[in-house]
């Protein structure tokens, strides 16, 4: 086994990831970069390499240095634990060295979602319905885009695709294909429903299972063409390029801004697609200001002079 190399079973163990254990399209993409991504900076070594652990810390210190986050070196760490679990389940080498190397320990801080307030989601919609700024064949499509991102907080796979049979007009809500192809039921509100009516009727011709969101040429939007439609209407609209705005941060704005009208995690966690409570949470940490709602109006030091 010793003459083998990182790359020899990294088909293996894709094919394993996706029809084994259902791993979306995505995911699988991001597999396959991530190990790329390893190869090519420490080499396509042998897997039995008895430097390998000293070999995945200094790519990891490598991508430190490149300026990557933690959670961004955190993932890399998960794609490699599962990748050098596997071979050593399959019995490819007989030591894991991940084991021992350890994921980046991250502040509470450093992990909120980033999202964008109201006022900045006001600034985006309305500089898209206006001419001077966005005037092309494309800019209809944009502003629905933005609109399905704030109200059904899809991820950006699930927003391309998104078919037109998937949205119910009279009832208000969309189906939704998420991760592991799971399907949920999310709801719209009554502009975007009568946004998708107009957008439709400007369509010169569609069947009832074609996608939504299309190009120019009536293919299904892919969601690379989306991340750069979202860039090009972040420069547009003259934010600094400090401002993250990305498809994922107009998930978790929707998500903050219903968390702080009220909404219990429970209904946030169906509407997101939350397999755990514990990922939806992170939005009751994200808000503050409910959180002190709450206290002011619970603490008995706030409901009597003396106790």
């Amino acid at each position: 086994m010793e003459d083998y190399k990182i790359s020899d079973f990294i088909e293996d163990f894709l094919i394993a990831k996706e029809v084994e254990e259902g791993c979306s399209t995505s995911t699988i993409k991001a597999y396959r970069y991530d190990l790329e991504k390893l190869i090519e900076i420490i080499g396509d070594v042998e897997i039995e390499h008895k430097l390998i652990r000293q070999k995945i810390r200094l790519f990891l210190k490598i991508l430190k240095d490149k300026g990557y986050t933690k959670k961004a070196i955190g993932r890399k760490i998960a794609c490699l634990r599962s990748y050098f679990k596997f071979l050593t389940l399959n019995e490819f080498i007989s030591n894991n060295p991940m084991l021992t190397i350890k994921t980046p320990k991250i502040r509470i801080e450093e992990s909120l979602p980033k999202f964008l307030d109201i006022n900045d989601v006001k600034i985006i919609l309305n500089n898209l319905k206006n001419r001077k700024i966005f005037n092309s064949r494309k800019s209809e499509r944009y502003y629905l885009m933005i609109r399905l991102f704030y109200s059904t907080m899809a991820r950006v796979s699930e927003l391309c695709s998104i078919r037109i049979n998937d949205v119910n007009f009279e009832k208000g809500y969309i189906r939704l294909r998420g991760k592991g192809n799971k399907e949920r039921i999310v709801p719209v509100d009554r502009g975007t429903i009568l946004y998708i009516y107009k957008f439709l009727d400007d369509r010169i011709k569609y069947n009832s299972d074609d996608y939504l969101l299309v190009n120019t040429r009536n293919e299904q939007l892919k969601p690379r063409v989306v991340q750069n439609d979202i860039k090009y209407i972040k420069e547009k609209c003259g934010f600094p390029e400090s401002k993250k705005i990305t498809p994922h941060v107009f998930r978790h704005t929707g998500a903050t801004h219903l968390r702080r009208s009220g909404m219990d995690i429970s209904e946030l966690q169906d509407i997101l697609g939350h397999s755990s409570p514990n990922t939806t949470r992170i939005y009751a940490k994200n808000d503050i200001s409910k959180l002190k709602q709450s206290y002011t109006s619970m603490h008995p030091l706030n409901n009597s002079r003396d106790l």
